[in-house]
């Protein structure tokens, strides 16, 4: 293992050995090793001239780009750690972040800067700025920095995760949770003939595999710049730069299944994980993907992005559940009881995380982090911890580690952790509702759902959508609920606690009817609301319903965007319907761009001529789940 080396120390070398050798490409450009090596040690002669001090954190506010991987590299060059904020969270969180990780500079792209107030006191670096060719005179070569030595047990990175206590948390990840992750580790093939693509956010930890598993391994990174893509985009990003290697979460891989499966074929290796992966799907993936590998990839944040890794075997059985396999090379896993003694193989246990990829702790937190990061009594020299990931498992007598739930509230949407009690927490702040409750549910190979039930005596019609707006203000979009329901008061249990198994069914309640405010009109209106209504899982929509408002995600907007590509051959993208959540101005939308298009050009109207046949065939599709909202 590589546990005494920093990720910037293994950079170097890997651009010393191939300076020529592509590194990033797809965001517009392509550059070397040697540039990029160049650009990050112009970026860390910066932050030391500007006073910055080994074991600084320095925030990134930066979109997915060359740019940004060249100043993670120099921010570590110069002895700091990064921070990286997601641009699309929500002002009020990114201000908590900033004042708790409290960085002493912050790095921003110029756009970013300029498009949202700032959130930060710390003093700015523009990311243009730093990276100028007059800027890089005081690092005319790829000669690392003058900066004071860290070892691998210096944190590299503090990236931020849903928290129990009603806020975010900082998770401290040191250098070689990163080299033991993806330097020499079987679970996957990474070397000099891999092409990652970079498909994450920068503050999501799947983005620490996708840019570290290219660049210390003398392999390419292919940047897929745009923050909103679409399937289409990411299909079109593995053929165009011949990517080898796609790191996708559970809620991707099944869209891409369902609806781009042919977009994946160029791939000789697919991971996929963050959540329970659907077997069909799973088994799907694998007929038509011969000449590919298939890995469902588990760990938490705490231990560096993956624990425990299983390479699908070819003969899996769409009957059987996917285990999430063994524990990758510098790690181990216990499979403990109550009393912290191990459980025998086929006895349920809550899962531990040791070896080199558990994280430091929570930064500010010391009593959770007392709770989560224990002495590992197993290890030997006394001198490691052990991560308890909360996690219900057992172990298989083949040695494969099987998921069995959760012994606490936390759910992953989307491949992100989301602590139920933070949600509640939120809404209880908002000083709207006396109370409030958060379930979840969830479908096989269909997105995971969450639930408010919220204890007011105001009337639902306006109170929904205030709660709506204040979650939103404060946290990212996957954490607020699909379906709010207002109740006289919430079940309690003997001890005066919520009971939550008291809570009615989301579909059962008594919650205010969706107002249809105005029907879909029209031959195309009629055509999206069935494919909301699909996507969605409801019954009926109206044309002036915010599909927001109605539960949707992210990740089911992207569903729509494969649907309507697919039935109206319309060059809509994932952006515009970001812009256009209502059917009515969606539609509008969609007949401008086909009255501005060439003669001849794809578009919409031959898609109307054709509608009776495409209402037909979206008549035939069945929701995941046919209940309204």
């Amino acid at each position: 293992m590589h546990l005494n080396r920093t990720i910037h120390e293994v950079f170097a070398a890997v651009a010393r050995q191939w300076p020529d050798r592509p590194a990033i490409c797809g965001d517009g450009a392509s550059i070397t090793y040697a540039e990029l090596a160049r650009r990050a040690a112009s970026i860390a002669a910066g932050l030391i001239a500007r006073g910055v001090q080994p074991g600084a954190k320095i925030g990134l506010y930066a979109q997915r780009s060359s740019d940004a991987v060249a100043a993670m590299l120099g921010i570590l060059q110069a002895g700091a750690a990064y921070v990286p904020f997601d641009p699309s969270y929500p002002p009020k969180l990114l201000r908590f972040i900033a004042e708790d990780c409290a960085p002493a500079i912050m790095l921003a792209q110029a756009a970013l800067r300029a498009d949202n107030p700032p959130f930060w006191s710390a003093e700015t670096w523009e990311l243009e700025s730093a990276l100028a060719p007059g800027e890089a005179t005081a690092a005319p070569t790829a000669a690392p920095a003058p900066a004071p030595q860290v070892d691998g047990d210096a944190l590299a990175y503090v990236m931020y995760t849903s928290g129990s206590t009603g806020h975010p948390k900082g998770v401290l990840v040191p250098h070689r949770g990163v080299t033991r992750l993806v330097l020499d580790n079987p679970f996957v093939s990474m070397g000099p003939e891999q092409v990652h693509l970079q498909l994450a956010p920068l503050a999501f930890d799947a983005s620490t595999f996708e840019i570290w598993g290219a660049l210390l391994n003398g392999g390419r990174l292919a940047i897929l710049a745009n923050p909103h893509p679409s399937l289409d985009d990411i299909a079109a990003a593995i053929f165009e730069q011949r990517v080898t290697t796609l790191w996708l979460t559970a809620g991707l891989f099944h869209l891409m299944v369902d609806h781009r499966l042919a977009g994946l074929r160029p791939l000789r290796q697919l991971l996929a994980g963050g959540d329970v992966l659907s077997a069909p799907h799973v088994v799907k993936a694998l007929r038509e993907l011969p000449d590919c590998r298939l890995i469902n990839g588990y760990g938490p944040t705490e231990n560096t992005t993956f624990t425990c890794c299983y390479t699908v075997p070819r003969e899996h059985r769409a009957s059987e559940p996917i285990p999430i396999g063994r524990p990758i090379a510098g790690t181990t896993v216990y499979v403990l009881n109550d009393a912290g003694a191990p459980v025998a193989d086929g006895e349920d246990g809550e899962l531990y995380a040791g070896g080199a990829g558990v994280a430091l702790g929570y930064l500010n937190r010391p009593e959770l982090t007392a709770q989560r990061f224990l002495p590992d009594p197993f290890e030997g020299s006394g001198k490691r911890l052990m991560y308890r990931t909360g996690d219900r498992v057992r172990r298989r007598a083949d040695g494969n580690v099987e998921f069995l739930g959760r012994v606490d509230r936390q759910v992953k949407i989307n491949g992100k952790r989301v602590e139920l009690d933070e949600i509640e927490a939120c809404l209880r702040r908002s000083g709207l509702i006396e109370d409030a409750a958060v379930t979840s549910t969830a479908t096989a190979g269909g997105p995971r759902k969450l639930h408010a039930y919220v204890k007011s005596s105001r009337e639902g019609a306006s109170l929904i959508p205030e709660l709506r707006r204040h979650l939103r203000a404060e946290l990212p979009e996957h954490m607020v609920p699909a379906s709010f329901l207002i109740l006289a008061s919430l079940p309690l249990s003997p001890t005066g606690k919520i009971d939550r198994a008291r809570l009615p069914a989301p579909s059962d309640a008594a919650a205010p009817p969706t107002s249809l405010s105005s029907r879909p009109a029209g031959n195309l209106e009629a055509l999206l609301a069935q494919i909301w209504c699909a996507v969605l899982g409801r019954r009926e929509v109206g044309s002036e319903e915010n599909f927001f408002d109605l539960g949707g995600t992210s990740l089911q907007l992207i569903e729509v965007h494969a649907r309507i590509r697919s039935m109206l051959n319309s060059d809509l993208t994932v952006v515009e319907l970001f812009q256009y959540p209502r059917i009515k101005a969606l539609a509008g939308a969609l007949a401008r761009k086909t009255a501005t298009q060439p003669a001849g050009s794809p578009g919409t109207l031959s898609a109307l001529d054709r509608a009776q046949r495409q209402r037909a065939a979206l008549a035939r599709m069945r929701p995941r789940d046919n209940r309204s909202a």
